[in-house]
């Protein structure tokens, strides 16, 4: 069942929601209707998978019982133990059914290097969907409660909902166990919170289904025949991938945020105009920032602080944080490349910021020099283009397409030069192109203002502006089946 499917628009969610505020105004009858449809939604990817499914969130809820037996300061008797089974479960899980195939590969590769020529039977494993995304997020909230940062799950059925909310399910943002405190509350409904959350939905489907899907059109050709094409098309291609990719992914994030207010819940942000930042520190806090903010929480602070056996060495645990990242994306060696590249990004930058706090306490004037605007816009500059080339090995998978690319944007293409199909074709992908900036300008000041009046129009206002933006999907720019290109993950 997809999101743009006329299955979900028109009946399923329609019915979940009236369902839902139909119900008693109960955290368990109100959390049955969700954890029902959320589990007919699950089902409708693959009927297969919902075992693997029930079985984690089983696992997971026995081993969240075991640390109910707390000591006299909060702290679970057993968590050290159940911390470790839960974790080696989990992740044990995502190991073998998502990256078996990967290992077995090498394995194969480095054999024939060697000269030994190991061959491993293939094995295919049935794949749940968002299999990355609820793993990571039953393992968080499992490693909170074992040290006592959270009660733990007042009952299975909100545990269980909490798993399986399908807003989030298939790629986040990444709940964390603040979602499962408030479904464990009543909940009422809200016209702030309709309206809000009609606003996101909207935009989300504009993103996702118009702009990224206008963008693919520019983005397949020059992929699927990089050595045909001229430079200029090349570097059209990498601009239009980077608002693809944001669109599909903020696009969804923004739709799973507009759905979960229509239930009066509260997801995590999971981007914060990302091509704003202006170093790439700043830009990993605004680029999927559930994930960022697990890793660094649950990988990146325990090997270098305390008794980590990377301790004090923070350059190299950016590094691993981010290799860690890219192989979470996908189990491709092109994964781990765009990785790497993030990570030696973050090492350096946190290296120059060492060197720079040097020549600041050497002379104070250096601190005002880097809040000029030359170094701000070079700063920018900097960041966004390492976050474009990135993007080649992660787009293309294969080094025989990415290495053609990267000769292509350094002018040694072919001659074949994108073409729009018509007038209109390239008015309108234009516009798409624009609608990135424009997106990223609602976070500066006059742009917040816009947006604060929208939301304070009369109700009948943003009905018909609402209703203009569905016509035109639905008329001028039909709704894609295509997946989100993170479901993959």
């Amino acid at each position: 069942m997809s999101f743009s499917g006329i299955l979900f628009l028109l009946f399923f969610l329609p019915t979940t929601v009236a369902l839902y505020w139909l119900v008693p105004r109960r955290p368990a009858a109100q959390n049955l209707v969700l954890l029902i449809a959320s589990y007919i939604f699950f089902i409708s990817w693959g009927p297969k998978a919902i075992l693997l499914f029930l079985l984690a969130t089983g696992v997971n809820y026995a081993l969240l019982q075991a640390l109910r037996q707390r000591d006299s300061h909060g702290t679970p008797v057993h968590g050290k133990s159940v911390r470790l089974i839960g974790v080696l479960y989990n992740i044990g899980q995502l190991l073998l059914l998502k990256y078996l195939g990967f290992f077995a590969g090498t394995i194969e590769s480095l054999s024939k290097i060697f000269g030994s020529g190991i061959d491993i039977p293939a094995l295919s494993w049935i794949l749940p969907i968002g299999i990355s995304f609820w793993t990571l997020q039953l393992t968080a909230y499992l490693v909170d409660v074992s040290y006592g940062r959270r009660e733990g799950p007042r009952s299975l059925l909100s545990f269980a909902t909490f798993t399986a909310f399908f807003p989030q399910l298939v790629s986040g943002p990444i709940p964390r166990g603040d979602l499962l405190d408030q479904m464990e509350k009543p909940r009422a409904p809200s016209a702030e919170q309709f309206s809000r959350g009609g606003f996101e939905f909207l935009l989300g489907y504009v993103m996702k289904f118009l702009v990224a899907a206008t963008l693919t059109k520019i983005v397949d050709p020059v992929y699927a025949d990089p050595g045909s094409y001229d430079t200029f098309s090349h570097w059209l291609a990498l601009l239009a991938y980077a608002f693809q990719i944001f669109c599909d992914f903020a696009g969804y994030s923004l739709i799973a945020l507009g759905l979960a207010r229509f239930f009066s819940l509260q997801l995590i942000e999971n981007f914060r105009f990302p091509f704003l930042a202006r170093n790439i520190s700043e830009f990993w806090s605004r680029w999927h920032i559930s994930l960022t903010n697990i890793l660094f929480e649950y990988i990146y602070t325990p090997l270098v602080t305390g008794d980590g056996f990377m301790r004090g060495r923070l350059a190299a645990g950016l590094f691993i944080v981010l290799v860690v990242s890219g192989l979470w994306h996908g189990a491709t060696w092109m994964f781990v490349l765009w990785g790497a590249l993030h990570g030696a990004a973050l090492a350096i930058a946190h290296r120059w910021d060492e060197f720079y706090r040097g020549l600041c306490r050497k002379d104070r004037a250096w601190v005002a020099r880097r809040k000029t605007r030359s170094y701000l816009v070079l700063g920018w500059i900097l960041t966004q283009g390492w976050f474009l080339l990135s993007l080649i090995p992660f787009r293309a998978q294969e080094l025989s397409v990415a290495l053609p690319f990267l000769s292509g944007l350094l002018g040694s293409g072919g001659e074949l030069s994108y073409r729009f199909a018509s007038l209109g074709d390239a008015l309108n992908t234009s516009l798409c192109l624009l609608m990135v900036p424009i997106y990223h300008l609602s976070a500066t000041q006059r742009g917040q203002a816009i947006v604060r009046t929208l939301f304070s129009a009369p109700a009948v206002l943003r009905g018909v502006s609402y209703g203009t933006v569905i016509v035109y999907l639905f008329l001028f720019k039909p709704l894609s089946e295509g997946a989100f290109v993170y479901a993959q993950f």
